[in-house]
């Protein structure tokens, strides 16, 4: 047995590994991971924002799911935005009820070993004493300066009103306060008293305090399908999750079986099923059976589409952009945690809250506004999530843990990199190699696909051959991860980050 974490930030995985060290488990390691990670990396997650995981309890056959997603405020109404198109990302009804706090207390009330102090203090250290600012971190407060500096939550991120140079120390010591006293309070700190008022107030009571007063995480049954053998674990809709396992299964279903990935393939399989991503994805409630995007049945029929000779015509998915941390830990005892968590769009809606040191995501901004539509914008109701964290089993034991940020990309990147563990290519070969996305189904083209370098010329050729129109960037991309990924092998169990990220870091040990 190994302890692992893997997270998007070095200051996040060694928070992970030294709680691991001082007694914790893989839960508390993943909470600890977390809250260090909206530190230090605001632009992906943070406080304001909500969070799913996936946890592996040594002994069990199936993972825990928890949702700690929320809903829209009571006072969201759809009439209001009559003359936009979607609902604007810094708009008080983009922001729902954040939902990670009363995570982290749920996955600690149900699974911790640490105490609750002991998993906030790494964060709150951090907080005080300052970090330096990553390459990632300096480009989002260029663009958000404007924007963030007039705010009490944001002055910290910009010493003497600048925007700090990459490698220069900050401190949020207004972030230090928040964490400190939820450490000692606990969520209702958060959803109740004046917290709960000063998010009202912040957002002209879109969301009410009683909305806050009553969230609550929910624990869930997560979706599985067998695909090549393993058995995949995702968060069902109102997240995107299934996507990629929906992917792998119809790849398999028209596998040749070669060794070799067949690239054309692969992409099809993917915009077959994305293609009713929006009519499918969406806040089901007690009804959830309803959901039927992985019967093997509607699968088969999706397989029945694709033509392995030429591209095909398929429908494309709303585009939905992403702020988003993955992260995964694994204990000595062989527990282990898939947790994402997300302010949407980079930084969140950018509303900060009075003097509290944090902003509100803006995951509102995944409900459409059309009248009567399932996911259209609703009191009570939670938007479309692209967040799709998954855990692999065999035979009732655990195998894998992987995810990655990358909004509605996340099951594209997942699925291909999945798909070179289940045939068996070399780990770090799998990591590094190129990766694709795909922007549009439509348009000008019927496939229109970003290819990273590397490919081999031939496979290129064949795509352009097939009808895919393909362009070739010059390095890789960020935004392509990062994947973060713990993996079984026949040897030992393996830790792996991505290089697409320059903070991205794993430990085992």
């Amino acid at each position: 047995m190994s302890n692992i974490v893997v997270s998007p930030h070095y200051l996040s995985t060694n928070a992970g590994i030294e709680i691991l060290q001082n007694g914790g488990n893989a839960i508390d390691a993943a909470i600890g991971t977390n809250i260090v990670q909206g530190v230090v990396a605001p632009e992906t997650c943070g406080i304001g924002g909500d969070l799913f995981s996936l946890i592996w309890i040594n002994g069990e056959s199936t993972p825990y799911c928890l949702d700690s997603s929320g809903y829209a405020g009571s006072n969201v109404d759809i009439s209001q935005l009559s003359t936009f198109e979607s609902i604007p990302l810094d708009h008080p009804m983009s922001v729902t009820v954040p939902g990670a706090v009363k995570g982290w207390f749920n996955m600690h009330d149900r699974f911790g070993k640490l105490s609750i102090d002991d998993i906030f203090s790494h964060a709150i250290k951090i907080c005080d004493e300052g970090f330096k600012v990553s390459t990632e971190l300096h480009h989002s407060l260029l663009i958000h300066k404007e924007t963030l500096n007039k705010q009490e939550s944001g002055s910290e991120l910009f010493p003497d009103g600048e925007s700090p140079e990459i490698g220069a120390i900050i401190k949020r010591s207004l972030l230090g306060k928040t964490l400190k006293r939820l450490s000692i309070d606990g969520p209702e700190y958060f959803y109740t008293g004046s917290v709960a008022k000063k998010i009202s107030e912040t957002l002209n009571h879109v969301l009410t305090e009683d909305d806050l007063r009553s969230f609550e995480s929910k624990w869930i049954e997560p979706l599985s399908i067998d695909v090549y053998g393993k058995t995949g674990w995702v968060t069902p809709p109102h997240t995107q999750s299934y996507l990629t396992l929906g992917t792998l299964k119809i790849y398999e279903l028209l596998d040749d079986g070669s060794d070799n990935i067949d690239f054309h393939t692969l992409v099809e399989s993917y915009r077959a099923i994305a293609s009713e991503r929006d009519d499918l994805t969406y806040d089901y409630g007690e009804n959830i059976d309803q959901f039927n995007g992985l019967n093997l049945g509607y699968l088969k029929t999706l397989s029945n589409l694709i033509n392995k000779d030429t591209t095909s015509v398929f429908g494309q998915p709303k585009e939905l952009g992403g702020g988003t941390a993955y992260m995964c830990t694994k204990d000595n005892d062989g527990n282990a945690v898939s947790l994402i968590q997300s302010n949407f769009h980079g930084i969140g809606s950018t509303i900060g809250v009075d003097d509290l040191g944090f902003f509100l995501h803006n995951r509102g901004a995944g409900f459409n506004l059309i009248h009567n539509h399932p996911n259209s914008l609703k009191p009570g109701r939670k938007p479309l999530h692209t967040l799709s964290p998954t855990m692999w089993s065999i035979d009732g034991n655990l195998d894998m843990v992987i995810g990655t940020r990358g909004g509605r990309y996340q099951p594209q990147l997942l699925s291909h990199f999945i798909l070179k563990i289940l045939k068996n290519e070399n780990l770090e070969h799998a990591m590094t190699s190129p990766r694709w996305n795909i922007d549009e189904f439509g348009k000008e083209s019927v496939s229109e696909i970003n290819i990273e370098p590397g490919i081999d010329e031939k496979i290129i050729n064949e795509l352009i051959k097939k009808g895919h129109k393909v362009n070739q960037l010059n390095d890789l991309q960020n935004s392509y991860g990062p994947i973060s990924a713990i993996v079984n092998t026949a040897d030992s169990w393996k830790a792996l980050h991505d290089i697409r990220v320059d903070t991205a870091s794993s430990i085992i040990e």
